[in-house]
C-alpha cells in the first residue's frame, strides 16, 4: 500500500521538476530607446535583441556583471584609502604657480637685460618704447620680485 503513493509522489516530483525544462522558450534581453533594458519572449526586433541562455544556471552577462562588481569594489577601497590633506593639495598648488611665475619673471629680467629696445603695449593697444630709465625701474622691480619670492624655486 505505502508503496503505490510513493510512486505516485515520485513520477509527480519528477514532472514538476522537468517540466519547466521541456517548456522553456528563447527569452530575449534587449533596451528601447530610452535606455530600459526589457526581458521577454517577444522582443520588438529580433536582431537588435540579445537571446538568453535560461536553461544554465548562470546569467548569460555574468562576466559583464563581475567586471561590474570588482570595478565597485576598487572604487570603494580607494575611497576608503587615506586621503590627502586639502591644504597640501593647496600648497602644492601654490608652488607650482609660484614657480611658473618665478620662471616667467626671469624670463622677463633677462629680456630687458638683453634688449636696450623694449616694446609696450598699454590698454588702448598703443605700442611704445620704454625709456632707458623704465627699463632700469622695471629690471630693478623683476630682481627684488625674484629675490623676495623665488628662494629656492
Amino acid at each position: 500500500m505505502i508503496k503505490r503513493p510513493l510512486f505516485i509522489f515520485s513520477v509527480l516530483c519528477f514532472a514538476l521538476i522537468t517540466s519547466p525544462l521541456t517548456h522553456a522558450g528563447k527569452f530575449y534581453k534587449w533596451v528601447d530607446g530610452a535606455g530600459v533594458t526589457h526581458y521577454g519572449e517577444n522582443p520588438p526586433d529580433t536582431e537588435t535583441a540579445v537571446v538568453i541562455n535560461v536553461k544554465a544556471g548562470a546569467s548569460s552577462d555574468q562576466a559583464k556583471e563581475l567586471d561590474k562588481l570588482d570595478a565597485q569594489r576598487k572604487a570603494a577601497q580607494q575611497d576608503q584609502a587615506p586621503k590627502e590633506d586639502p591644504n597640501a593639495e593647496v600648497e602644492r598648488r601654490n608652488k607650482e604657480i609660484m614657480a611658473n611665475n618665478c620662471k616667467i619673471q626671469r624670463q622677463n629680467l633677462s629680456q630687458l637685460q638683453a634688449n636696450s629696445r623694449v616694446k609696450q603695449t598699454d590698454e588702448n593697444g598703443t605700442i611704445r618704447y620704454l625709456s632707458a630709465e623704465e627699463i632700469s625701474a622695471r629690471t630693478k622691480e623683476i630682481q627684488k620680485y625674484i629675490d623676495d619670492n623665488c628662494k629656492g624655486l
